[in-house]
């Protein structure tokens, strides 16, 4: 309760900060013209009879680990991935809409490459409060998304290095909440601030040989991977109307991963890990936009990691198209 204490905090000072002055002859500026920044979810709802399309194009390299004391290791071979995204938002109501959610990837390291679907996003988002309904107050809106296994992420060839692993085998129910704000600084400056907490609750699952979790020659048994918790907070600014700068700021814990069953062996001949310990990462994604229109614009920057623990260090490059209807 006192995190969301705090976020109310914020709000109402930078709506004090920020907010217009009514009492001034001054005619109203006109709306800002926002794509949204990389990475946070959208935090307001289509509504019925529009809908919106959000492409991105991901260059991603892991060039290394953190081990459990926070402490970076570069790795022998970078792993590449090329990753285009499609966000699909419908409204359904006034107050609700429904976005899907899939994806491709294309991976390559050491002259090992592979092209697979990823696993498929559907979820159900309410508006429970437009961002302008209450002064001095936050929108608000909630959502509930279920992940379906559609990516390979069992019986994997060993030979192609985990290229050819882009699902987690589970059944993920993520719920989030949103918090959106956008102040007027002065003449065509906005500030478009949104603060997500979602928490995902992934289901078990059975596994067979090399897998997403480990695994080897001979393994078979359940995995119960950890639950995920991810806490966004983003901040957009608007320079002309035209152009706006944008930033994420990312924290994410993943619960450790257990197993029970035929742990198999590695190529090694070592018995096999199926297990991951606790993780949590700490990364940033800057990034520009430029918005022909207040329904269609264009944003690219970069996501990168900062600090992490029992987790990847990774480099990306991102561009988006967005268009609203």
């Amino acid at each position: 309760m006192q995190v969301y204490k705090f976020f109310i905090l914020i709000f109402l000072f930078g709506n004090l900060l920020f907010g217009d002055d009514k009492s001034t002859a001054n005619p109203e500026p006109p709306a800002p013209w926002l794509t949204g920044p990389l990475i946070v979810p959208q935090a307001t709802v289509i509504p019925y009879g529009h809908f919106e399309i959000e492409t991105y194009l991901y260059f991603t390299t892991n060039t290394g680990t953190y081990n459990s004391n926070w402490h970076p290791s570069t790795a022998d071979h970078n792993f590449f991935s090329f990753n285009p995204q499609v966000y699909f938002y419908l409204g359904l109501t006034p107050w609700m809409d429904i976005n899907i959610f899939p994806q491709f990837f294309y991976n390559t390291i050491s002259n090992q490459s592979s092209v697979n679907f990823g696993d498929l996003v559907i979820a159900l988002e309410f508006q429970l409060l437009s961002d302008d309904a209450i002064p001095y107050f936050p929108g608000i809106e909630f959502s509930i998304g279920e992940s379906f296994p559609t990516g390979p992420y069992q019986k994997l060839d060993p030979n192609k290095l985990l290229t050819d692993q882009t699902g987690n085998g589970t059944y993920g129910t993520t719920f989030s909440l949103e918090l959106y704000k956008v102040y007027h600084v002065t003449g065509l400056h906005f500030l478009s601030t949104t603060y997500s907490a979602a928490y995902t609750i992934a289901t078990p699952t059975k596994v067979k040989g090399f897998n997403a979790y480990g695994g080897g020659y001979g393994t078979d048994g359940k995995v119960d991977p950890g639950n995920t918790f991810e806490g966004i907070i983003s901040f957009e600014f608007t320079l002309t109307q035209n152009w706006a700068l944008a930033i994420d700021n990312v924290y994410t814990h993943v619960n450790r991963t257990t197993f029970s069953g035929t742990p198999g062996q590695t190529s090694s001949e070592l018995l096999a890990s199926n297990s991951l310990p606790s993780s949590e990462q700490i990364s940033f994604a800057p990034a520009i936009e430029y918005n022909f229109s207040a329904n269609l614009g264009i944003i690219a920057g970069c996501w990168f990691t900062a600090w992490g623990r029992n987790s990847n260090i990774f480099r990306s490059g991102a561009i988006g198209l967005i268009y609203n209807y």
